[in-house]
């Protein structure tokens, strides 16, 4: 019998540090990556999975707390834009219409806009990250990697859980779920969270909070099963968030340099947590439904699954993160995304095979304002005039035919052969505007020409399609019931695109050829799990975003070179005693690149770089010890990490680069026998400071590098009951 994720629902799995399980052997962990239930331990391809149990005994809630203990991942924000890295391959646009390169799904629906993988993580069974190019067995290209966030399923008897967390700067995070049946056919689970929390600073401006959160989410799933072969999951999301996240603080002047509110008298923090200028202000509502049909025939499995997805964002911060409150950034978004995807899946003697096609349509619009005052042009500093706009409304159509088939040669000797087939066809009607002729109104009309250089509005409309082939073909071999090896070939497709306001042709797209080596093994009578890879990336003609006058513009660099290693190492020395180390190296390095710097002018050759938010090492290693006393289970642990220089910018200068980090977090876990738990956790105890991101400003504002911040020292007690 074929076994599909929509047909069964899979055991939640553990962390990958620490996992849930026997004090004396290492567990497995169950993933649906390949579409099929399986072990980590026997799945052809790298992959980490973290469980909801392990999640929340960290206190993690976003995607930039779990990326931090994970190899050859890391994570990245921009506004109100999350950039996901694998192995140094990820988006570095700060236009929010870019497409990232790593897939994010929920629940097997893929978020489109990166602002989506900013949702809470909450009542989840699990999440998996896989690295390396995904696209013979999913619907959405994913040239780098994918990101499977998997929720808890309805269940068949009346379960469920409370939670509530209280931490320093006011946190106070809730959490539940309840799950059971409706009927003998039907079940349903209804889940939700809240998160409040003060700023990690202030504004020295307006003196109102800065980086703090306010938050909602809930979630619906309904399982109807009115027989043995037909199983349909309906899925409803919301969540909305408002808050002070994302904005930009004011980092350095570049060389040569002195940005123009500052020469002007204008000031900027002392502390680099506070902010100054316009107060950020970021609104974010995100929410889709998904109808997942699954019918099993005999040998085979037809799944159909259908979604839609609406997400609106509002951001606003300064540019330039001085205390001028005149050179204020406002950027919405507004995005709604369908796609239908078809998959059967099949066993025919030593044949296991993957068929699916896939639709997708969304329509996406992003416009920009960037008011300025009157004070640069020797006027008073009021009013703020009309600025700069860029923006316009896209379309996207993308089909794809996918294919994956594994022959069982042997009872150890594994091949499998795939190959997907993409096309894809966009459409733009973008914007540019300059006009230093009008004080600012919100009632103020487009200007319908370009009338003279201080008042100039360009228009264009203009589409492109593109297609792509790209194989997979790997061989994998069980040398014994504990060790399994791999070797693979894939090839990774993203698509061209436009760039909102650039007015620009079409960047070209982009081509990964991934050739890879893994090894899993569990040794020592289970005591020692090392999960190990090996890999070589060809990136053809990837897209790097820098800005240019007043815009920010995408070109194709010819050619890239990334390769490295990675391992994931879990030892059970002792009973009790959990011991983890993770590593990573890596190297990349553009081979044939030349651009204009935009600081001084000049057209540089960027050859042998290194490609940014791509560190050559990462460390975390991990360490923990249950004992038994009458009230429970109690594991304290800790766990340190460090991170080596990573560049952002692809010039590779010391005032755009993120020194090595070292980064430590405690945890304690207690887990009582009648269903309650306590964990408390301190993340970043060492309280050291370092940058999420940093970027450029425009040009106007005399280039000034500004940033995002990474949180400080944090600690919080999460009490959680369970039915």
């Amino acid at each position: 019998m074929v076994l599909d994720p929509a047909l069964v629902m899979a055991d939640t799995a553990p962390s990958p540090a620490l996992p849930p399980q026997d004090n004396d052997v290492l567990a497995d962990i169950v993933v649906t990556a390949q579409r099929q239930t399986s072990s980590v331990q026997r799945t052809p391809l790298a992959i980490t999975a973290v469980s909801g149990e392990g999640l929340g005994e960290r206190g993690i809630t976003d995607l930039n707390a779990l990326t931090q203990n994970i190899p050859n991942v890391s994570f990245s924000r921009i506004g109100g834009d999350a950039r996901l890295f694998i192995r140094g391959v990820g988006l570095d646009s700060a236009i929010s219409g870019a497409d990232g390169r790593v897939a994010v799904y929920t629940d097997e629906v893929v978020n489109a806009r990166p602002q989506g993988a900013l949702a809470s993580l909450f009542d989840l069974d699990r999440i998996e990250v896989l690295r390396g190019p995904q696209g013979t067995l999913y619907g959405r290209n994913a040239t780098a990697g994918a990101v499977n966030i998997i929720s808890n399923d309805p269940t068949r008897t009346l379960s469920g859980y409370a939670s509530a967390t209280l931490g320093d700067y006011s946190l106070v995070r809730t959490e539940g779920a309840i799950s059971g049946p409706l009927s003998d056919t039907a079940a349903a689970r209804l889940a939700f969270q809240s998160n409040d929390r003060t700023g990690f600073g202030e504004n020295i401006l307006t003196g109102n909070d800065v980086d703090n959160e306010h938050n909602r989410a809930a979630r619906a799933k309904f399982l109807l099963q009115p027989s043995d072969i037909l199983r349909i999951m309906i899925v409803g999301d919301y969540r909305w968030e408002r808050d002070a996240q994302g904005g930009f603080s004011f980092v350095r002047a570049t060389p040569g340099n002195v940005p123009v509110d500052i020469g002007l008298g204008f000031a900027t923090p002392s502390n680099p947590r506070d902010r100054a200028g316009a107060d950020q202000k970021f609104f974010q509502e995100n929410y889709g439904v998904s109808v997942n049909t699954s019918l099993e025939l005999g040998s085979a499995a037809l799944t159909s699954i259908t979604a839609y997805r609406t997400l609106e964002q509002s951001n606003q911060t300064s540019i330039d993160g001085t205390t001028s409150d005149n050179s204020a950034l406002l950027a919405v978004t507004r995005a709604n995304q369908f796609s239908q995807e078809l998959r059967l899946l099949l066993t025919a003697g030593r044949l296991d095979l993957l068929v699916g096609g896939y639709y997708f349509h969304e329509r996406n619009l992003y416009q920009q304002w960037a008011g300025l005052s009157g004070v640069y042009f020797g006027l008073p500093a009021r009013p703020i005039l009309e600025g700069t706009s860029q923006g316009g409304t896209q379309r996207t159509d993308a089909y794809a035919g996918f294919a994956q088939g594994t022959v069982h040669i042997t009872d150890k000797l594994g091949v499998d052969i795939g190959g997907r087939y993409s096309y894809e066809k966009r459409s733009i009607d973008e914007n540019f505007q300059v006009d230093l002729s009008r004080p600012y109104s919100p009632d103020n009309p487009p200007l319908s020409d370009c009338s003279s250089p201080i008042a100039c509005r360009n228009t264009l409309s203009h589409g492109a399609s593109w297609s792509s082939f790209d194989p997979k073909f790997a061989l994998h071999y069980q040398f014994t019931d504990a060790i399994m090896g791999y070797a693979s070939y894939s090839r990774g497709f993203k698509s061209g695109g436009f760039n909102f306001g650039g007015l620009q042709p079409p960047f070209n797209p982009e081509k990964l050829t991934d050739y890879e080596l893994g090894l899993k093994a569990d040794l020592l009578n289970r005591r020692l799990r090392v999960d190990a890879a090996a890999f070589y990336y060809n990136y053809d003609n990837l897209q790097v975003n820098l800005i240019e006058g007043l815009a920010l513009v995408t070109r194709n660099a010819a050619q890239a070179r990334v390769y490295g290693a990675e391992a994931e190492i879990t030892a059970v020395p002792v009973d009790d005693l959990r011991m983890a180390l993770n590593f990573s190296w890596l190297h990349s390095e553009y081979l044939e690149y030349s651009d204009t710097d935009p600081v001084t002018g000049l057209l540089t050759n960027l050859s042998g770089n290194q490609l940014t938010y791509a560190p050559n090492y990462k460390i975390v290693g991990d360490l923990g010890y249950t004992f038994h006393p009458r009230i429970g289970d109690v594991t304290p642990r800790v766990e340190v990490s460090w991170t080596d220089w990573i560049q952002l910018s692809q010039f590779n200068v010391p005032y755009q680069a993120q020194a090595p980090v070292w980064d430590l977090n405690l945890y304690l876990d207690v887990v009582n026998r009648n269903g309650w738990s306590v964990s408390a956790y301190a993340r970043n105890v060492t309280d050291h400071f370092s940058y999420v991101s940093e970027v450029l400003s425009a040009g106007i504002f005399g280039i000034p590098v500004v940033g995002i911040p990474n949180p400080p020292r944090t600690f919080g007690v999460t009490v959680t009951k369970r039915l």
